[in-house]
């Protein structure tokens, strides 16, 4: 389930694809934004009765679609890997 084709982007490139970071950093903010929500609404959210189960439902099954932040998280590992230790810093402050 957590398998995907790899990125369309090229891995020849220097710089690790932007898009597999901001992957990982909106699942974990989607992650987080529901928590607070629950813990705000004191966790009524869970019912079917409050519109927030419907809504938290659609956050985590939109964190799983086109793979979770573990494996966009090993796909950016491994471009960072590729491009060595000379690549490390240009590719973190790349645009």
């Amino acid at each position: 389930m957590d398998e995907l084709p790899t990125s369309r982007i090229s891995r020849s490139s220097s710089c690790a694809p932007p898009a597999e970071a901001a992957k990982i950093r909106a699942g974990e903010a989607a992650g987080k934004v529901a928590e607070i929500a629950h813990q705000v609404h004191g966790a009524i959210g869970f019912t079917h009765e409050h519109s927030l189960h419907r809504l938290t439902r659609r956050l985590w099954s939109w964190r799983d679609e086109f793979g979770t932040e573990s494996h966009w998280s090993r796909e950016l590992g491994r471009a960072v890997l590729a491009s060595g230790a000379d690549a490390l810093w240009p590719t973190i402050t790349a645009e």
